[in-house]
């Protein structure tokens, strides 16, 4: 008999429950390989795709079915809307305080909060593609046979994906950090690295699952053996950021194991324990770049200060709505001087994802957004407390959610958009699977 907070699939799950959970990794990943689809035609092209896969999603009888019995996403639409009206009103001139100055310093009339017209309409147009990614991760997730298969797909594209990426980057740039085809080796470690606590989640639960005369089977090797697969490629970015984010993912993780009442203290700590240990001889086993970058911080960090506290100020002269999605560019060459000019110059994004938001939405439109990625991530872990069934997936999923929040102070990888979308069709699939999804 299967332990509490173990699910078991009693069959091969069908073409009909596989074809979505494919296809959204497929997609996902194929946004990876065309450099993180960060060109705006190519991510008009991905927002298509995600449009075109959510209404497959309501045409479908079985994904239509489930679609239609969604839960809780009330307060997220309201909190969403509210970031896109904020967006949208920033390019008026009805705005509190009027105008930026710069509109009227150019003679063009009427003005605006937003700098950027262009730039903000295709941020919209952007989040819009991300809600649609999310809500097919959701409609993943309303079924646990469809769940569990999206995850395994995710990992089994993310093998493929580093497996490519591995060879590829030991022929071309040896001895360089592993960058990828996102081409950059930070946003390159976060990818690794939430691969590697999904891998581990899946290995959790079917150790679970397995008993003790059975933990050398195939369902228990395969995904430590892909954790292990991530783990190597998250060395070989040498990401700082990437790195202790999947420290404190992993005492997240423990910890919702044994508040979650699945593993004893005792195991938690251990299995805690083991896993940063075990990051930690591979840091020192093959870790000699990400050692180095430790080592030899201070230049960086000082660049990285300087971004910040330059883009901090700027937020604080406009603070109510910001410059505008999508104006970054512009914002940061209207703030270069001879001073700050050697770190400024080459940016196009700053270091942080908070003051990014801040900066371009200001309060009124980054208030909303921080508060629905904070009411998901909470009604997921609420409610996935309170599961028996794919509990360890959804902690797994709670420990990525961790790892993309705390590495957001220092990188720029919810800049890069498949990422971006990666991350919403996570959290529409543990969305949806807290609330208690059918078992088929």
């Amino acid at each position: 008999m299967a332990q509490a907070g173990v699910s078991i699939p009693r069959s091969r799950p069908s073409i009909g429950v596989l074809w979505l959970p494919v296809v959204a990794a497929l997609t996902i990943f194929s946004g990876h390989l065309l450099y993180g689809a960060a060109l705006r035609q190519a991510s008009l092209y991905f927002i298509l795709i995600y449009a075109v896969l959510l209404t497959t999603c309501l045409v479908v009888a079985n994904t239509r079915s489930d679609a239609l019995r969604l839960k809780g996403l009330g307060a997220p639409t309201l909190l969403f809307s509210i970031t896109i009206g904020v967006a949208l009103w920033s390019m008026t001139p009805f705005i509190p305080g009027g105008p930026h100055p710069i509109w009227a310093y150019s003679g063009i009339s009427p003005g605006a909060a937003t700098l950027d017209r262009s730039a903000t309409l295709m941020e919209i147009i952007r989040l819009l593609g991300l809600a649609c990614i999310f809500l097919v991760g959701a409609v993943a997730g309303a079924s646990d046979q469809r769940a569990r298969g999206a995850v395994n797909a995710i990992l089994v594209a993310g093998v493929a994906y580093a497996l490519y990426v591995f060879f590829h980057h030991l022929s071309v740039a040896p001895g360089q950090r592993l960058g990828g085809s996102l081409q950059a080796a930070n946003a390159t470690g976060t990818l690794f690295a939430g691969l590697f606590l999904m891998a581990l989640g899946q290995g959790v639960s079917q150790l679970r699952a397995a008993g003790a005369r059975d933990r050398l089977n195939p369902a228990v090797a395969l995904p430590l053996s892909a954790a292990l697969v991530f783990s190597v490629c998250l060395l070989m970015t040498a990401s700082r950021g990437a790195f202790l984010g999947t420290g404190v993912a992993l005492v997240v993780f423990a910890a919702l194991e044994f508040f979650g009442g699945k593993i004893k203290l005792s195991r938690a700590a251990l299995i805690g324990l083991g896993s940063i240990l075990a990051l930690g001889g591979l840091l020192y086993v093959a870790g000699d770049m990400m050692l180095d970058r430790f080592l030899e911080s201070g230049a960086t960090d000082e660049a990285r200060r300087q971004m910040a506290e330059i883009h901090w100020r700027a937020f604080q002269d406009a603070p109510l709505m910001g410059y505008g999605l999508g104006s970054f560019d512009t914002v940061n060459r209207t703030l270069l001087d001879s001073q700050n000019f050697s770190n400024l110059w080459v940016i196009r994004a700053v270091h942080n994802v908070y003051i990014t938001w801040l900066e371009q939405a200001g309060i009124l439109g980054a208030t909303p957004m921080f508060l629905l990625i904070g009411l998901l991530i909470f009604v997921t872990a609420r409610n996935a407390l309170q599961r028996t069934r794919l509990t360890h997936t959804l902690f797994a999923l709670l420990a990525v959610d961790v790892l993309y929040l705390v590495h957001g102070f220092t990188d720029f990888t919810l800049e890069i958009y498949s990422m971006a979308a990666m991350w919403a069709y996570m959290l529409g699939l543990q969305f949806s699977l807290s609330f208690g999804s059918r078992s088929r």
